[in-house]
């Protein structure tokens, strides 16, 4: 079927048709660890702050901090590991891993323990992703490709928009079991646990994947081998994901807090923004193969990225308007419901693109070096700026949310230049002279 002549709900059937058999496997599992995660990211500070006083903003950047040395620590050796042994045996390894962090997390809730565990939470979703895209990259062909890693990506978020949902109601439901409040530290602990039991059975598709026989003659360079070899090339495409990630460090980790404490809405509300967030950014990332066959991959990414600033703006000046004036809270909840919604769409559609884009870029062998790389640099601002973005919080409040969020503006802006003097602006001057480059 010529795709090119068909469109809408036909031109993504068309597209679905071609992906191998391994490929939808992949997917479904991202569908399960898609929705396990939406509950834990929505729950996991709540759950943190319900433990008392010691237990405060400032120990949840210490817990993402740690959490991204963990990643930062991995990186090399997730790529050596993904490049050495089986794709399919690390992603059930390491989907073991998560439950079993799930676990510890709920069952010893004291400062170390939750440390640990979190660490392990990290490098698990770490390695996986590392494995994952070489192995999407082996398992689809260049027509297919974009639509399989944008699948993947929307599917993990749209699981995640009804994790959401339900991280909103488990600890009411799963809490008045055993007669304890929706806010109570037990119904939280009920509500993550369960959670384990999603991400073992989110293993089941992994199982069925049909791995080639390994090649006995093939060898595997040791990452700084090639860390040597290719390094100027890698690190033209890092420097925006660094910047990114120290934007993405401050604010990302808080927002259920900063909808929490800034505008004093209850696990609910907020519950139902972040749902529609998931939903809105679901639907961005099942777009974004439609828009880079449109303006080129880079092309897609510099414009949603750069349509995402004012309403980061706009967030950050919600904290400003409410911390001075209480009383518009209820009007401005929704504002910044709106902003977060589309901030969240628009930034994130252009993820996978990315990500496809730079695989694309780069030699084969390096591809797992590639994405650890990527994976390190932007956790490099995750282990940084949650420090600085929780005793901002602590120190100022809700006030504090306005240099944090007009920082992320800053951050995301010099990113954004930096994307197109590297890549778009090359690109369309090659277009100029050879017709069709753009849309790379």
């Amino acid at each position: 079927m010529d795709t090119k002549k068909t469109g809408g709900i036909a031109l993504y059937l068309a597209k679905t048709k071609q992906f191998s058999a391994n490929a939808k496997l992949v997917l479904l599992y991202s569908a399960f660890t898609g929705l396990a995660f939406g509950v834990f990211r929505f729950l996991f500070n709540f759950y943190v702050l319900s433990l008392g006083d010691r237990y405060n903003e400032a120990f949840i950047g210490t817990l993402q901090t740690a959490s991204s040395f963990a990643t930062i620590a991995m990186a090399l050796p997730a790529a050596y590991l993904a490049d050495r042994f089986s794709q399919k045996g690390i992603m059930i390894i390491t989907g073991l891993l998560s439950g079993l962090s799930f676990l510890g997390l709920v069952l010893f809730p004291v400062h170390w323990v939750l440390i640990a565990f979190n660490m392990a939470a990290g490098i698990s979703m770490s390695v996986r992703q590392v494995a994952m895209a070489p192995f999407l990259m082996l398992n689809t062909s260049p027509d297919e490709r974009q639509w399989v890693f944008s699948f993947n990506f929307g599917l993990m978020t749209i699981s995640g928009f009804f994790g959401n949902l339900l991280g909103g109601w488990l600890p009411t439901w799963l809490g008045g079991m055993f007669q304890a409040g929706p806010n109570d530290t037990l119904s939280y602990q009920l509500a993550l646990g369960s959670m384990m039991l999603i991400t073992i059975l989110s293993i089941g598709p992994l199982l069925r994947i049909k791995m080639p026989k390994p090649d006995p003659t093939r060898r595997v360079e040791l990452p700084w081998v090639q860390l040597r070899r290719h390094g100027r090339l890698l690190s033209r495409f890092l420097i925006p994901q660094i910047i990114i990630g120290l934007g993405a460090g401050m604010m990302q980790p808080f927002m259920n807090i900063y909808f929490r404490n800034v505008y004093e809405r209850p696990d609910q509300a907020v519950a139902m923004v972040f749902a529609i967030g998931g939903l809105s950014m679901a639907v961005a990332q099942f777009v974004g193969p439609v828009l880079a066959d449109r303006f080129g991959k880079i092309g897609t990414v510099v414009l949603t990225q750069a349509l995402s600033v004012p309403f980061l703006v706009t967030l950050g000046i919600g904290a400003w308007v409410v911390s001075s004036s209480p009383a518009q809270a209820g009007v401005w909840f929704f504002v910044a419901g709106i902003a977060y919604i589309f901030r969240l769409a628009l930034m994130n559609l252009s993820n996978p693109v990315y990500q496809t884009f730079v695989l694309e870029q780069v030699p084969e062998g390096t591809q797992a070096l590639m994405m650890s790389l990527n994976s390190l640099s932007f956790q490099f601002g995750w282990f940084v700026m949650p420090q600085v973005s929780g005793w901002l919080q602590v120190t100022y409040g809700g006030m504090g949310f306005v240099p944090i969020f007009f920082s992320v503006a800053f951050f995301y802006v010099v990113a954004i230049v930096i994307e197109w003097v590297f890549f778009y602006r090359p690109l369309r001057q090659r277009a100029q002279l050879q017709p069709g480059i753009a849309g790379d």
